[in-house]
C-alpha cells in the first residue's frame, strides 16, 4: 500500500521578527515500511508550542534547528494503522514527537503507548502532557511552592500559565494572573477562580499596579514572558523570593537585541533566586505528576481550554496565532 504523508516544512530560517505564513510550506512524500521503521501511525492531534520558535533560527539552542524543507517536529497523538512490531497493534493510541504531519512511519522506540482512559485524547498534549508537566515541574521541582504563598503568573491565559494558576490554587495559594486580553481575564477570574487577573496591555505602570494588587510582595513568580514584565516583577518580590524562568515569549520575535535587566541590585538586596528550567530535562519524571494531575482532573480541580485549528494546512497559521497570543488555553491542530 502506498503511504503519502503531508507535512509542514520551514522554507527559510527566521533570525528575528514574527514568522509569516509564507515562511512555511506544505509538502508531501511517499513512505514505505521497512525492517527498521515498521509502524505506520495516523496523527489525530498535533501540539503547537512556543519552543518551536527557537528552532527556526540557525543559532545554537537547547534543541537543534529545524532542517529546511524537511518535516518539522512537535508532539502528537495518533493511532497505529499498521505494525510489524509485536509491541504495537493496529488501533493502539500513541504519543510521539512526529507532529506537524498527518501521518508517519517509525520504529517502536519512537512511540509511547497511551493507556485507555475516559479523557479526550488531546488531554495528553495538554494537562497530562508537556503542558501540565511543565507547570508541575516548574512549581514543585524548581519553585519549591508552599501552601498559602502569593504567586504571580505571566501569560496566565496560555496552556502552561493557566495550569500553573490552578495547581497553585489547589495548594491554597493566592494567585495573581497577568494576560493579554479581557476575554482571558474573564476566564481566569470566573472559571479558574484566580484571586486577581488583569490585562497587562491596559496597565500604564506595571510596577505600581503590582504594588497595588499585592502590597506585601510575591513569594514566587512563574515567568513565561521575560523582558519588561520580569524586570517589574523583580521590584515587587519579597525577600528570598523565587523566580522561575519558563519562557520568554515577549522577546522571541524581537527585531533588536533586548535590553538587560536594570534592577539586578534588587536581586542582591532581596536575596532572590532566579532559576531557568527546560522540561526536556524532565521528560521521564512522570511521577508524582501523572497521579496528581489525574486526580485533579477527575475532581474538577484542573480545567482546560483549547484553541483548535483543523487540518495540517492550517498548522502554520496556528503557530503564528499562538505567538500573537490569539489562543485561549492550549493551541492544537486536529487532523
Amino acid at each position: 500500500m502506498t503511504i503519502i504523508s503531508k507535512y509542514v516544512a520551514l522554507k527559510n530560517y527566521i533570525p528575528t521578527g514574527l514568522p509569516k505564513e509564507d515562511d512555511f510550506e506544505i509538502k508531501s512524500k511517499t513512505l514505505e515500511l521497512d525492517e527498521t521503521n515498521n509502524i505506520h501511525v495516523l496523527n489525530s492531534w498535533i501540539s503547537v508550542d512556543p519552543y518551536m520558535r527557537a528552532r527556526m533560527t540557525e543559532r545554537k539552542n537547547y534543541k537543534p534547528p529545524f532542517l529546511l524543507g524537511e518535516e518539522m517536529e512537535g508532539y502528537a497523538i495518533g493511532s497505529v494503522q499498521e505494525s510489524k512490531d509485536s509491541q504495537f497493534k493496529e488501533g493502539d493510541i500513541v504519543f510521539s514527537n512526529f507532529g506537524m504531519r498527518d501521518n508517519f512511519i517509525c520504529k517502536g522506540g519512537d512511540l509511547k503507548k497511551i493507556k485507555n482512559s475516559n479523557l479526550p485524547l488531546q488531554t495528553y498534549l495538554g494537562p497530562l502532557g508537556m503542558t501540565g508537566q511543565t507547570a508541575y515541574i516548574g512549581l514543585f521541582n524548581h519553585g519549591n511552592i508552599q501552601r498559602g504563598q502569593s504567586i504571580l503568573v505571566s501569560s496566565a491565559g496560555g496552556s502552561v500559565g493557566s495550569t500553573v494558576c490552578q495547581i497553585a490554587k489547589n495548594l491554597g495559594c493566592k494567585v495573581y494572573a497577568s494576560t493579554g486580553s479581557d476575554e482571558k481575564v474573564d476566564w481566569l477570574k470566573n472559571e479558574l477562580n484566580v484571586d486577581v487577573a488583569f490585562n497587562y496591555k491596559k496597565i500604564d505602570n506595571l510596577v505600581l499596579h503590582l504594588k497595588e494588587i499585592c502590597p506585601e510582595g510575591f513569594d514566587l513568580y512563574f515567568d513565561n514572558v521575560g523582558g519588561d514584565f520580569l524586570e517589574s516583577a523583580i521590584f515587587r518580590m519579597k525577600n528570598f523570593g523565587r523566580i522561575i524562568i519558563c519562557g520568554r515569549i515577549s522577546q522571541m520575535n524581537s527585531t533588536s537585541v533586548p535590553a538587560g535587566l536594570k534592577n539586578m541590585a534588587h536581586v542582591l538586596v532581596k536575596r532572590l533566586t532566579i532559576k531557568g528550567f527546560l522540561i526536556f530535562d524532565h521528560e521521564n519524571d512522570n511521577e508524582p505528576f501523572e497521579t496528581d494531575m489525574r486526580n485533579w482532573i477527575s475532581e474538577g480541580k484542573i480545567k482546560f481550554k483549547e484553541t483548535i485549528y483543523e487540518n495540517i494546512e492550517n498548522a502554520p497559521k496556528a503557530f503564528i496565532d499562538l505567538l500573537n497570543g490569539k489562543n485561549l488555553g492550549k493551541m492544537l491542530v486536529k487532523i
